[in-house]
């Protein structure tokens, strides 16, 4: 039984208990039913006024902060300025250094020639 379809089952069985609609889902569904604790969970849920029985988006960071934006900010402040160091490109693009050293390793393909 898919989540959609158990919370929207659970929420039409509001006006009952949750060991009632658990019984009435495993009646139903036999083994494809969810367990007691999640009908339980979504039941207490739905009482407390939640009406969707989508999962919603999880918030958050981005995963990388490395993306053709980024790339070409750091590639643009470089053709600008060829002797800017890593830290101020990382605070220029607002990334952390170790994203800044891996768009110039790993995409533009520059290293370091000299330590002077």
């Amino acid at each position: 039984m898919e989540p959609v379809e158990c919370r929207a089952v659970i929420r039409d069985l509001r006006g009952r208990t949750p060991r009632e609609t658990f019984d009435e889902m495993k009646d139903t569904y036999g083994e494809g039913a969810p367990s007691y604790d999640v009908v339980k969970h979504w039941h207490h849920q739905f009482m407390c006024g939640w009406t969707s029985v989508e999962t919603a988006p999880i918030p958050g960071r981005p995963q990388s902060a490395i993306n053709e934006d980024t790339i070409r900010q750091v590639e643009a402040a470089i053709l600008e300025d060829r002797r800017i160091t890593v830290h101020q490109l990382a605070q220029d693009v607002k990334i952390n250094v170790g994203s800044v050293d891996k768009i110039l390793h790993d995409h533009l393909y520059l290293w370091k020639l000299s330590v002077r």
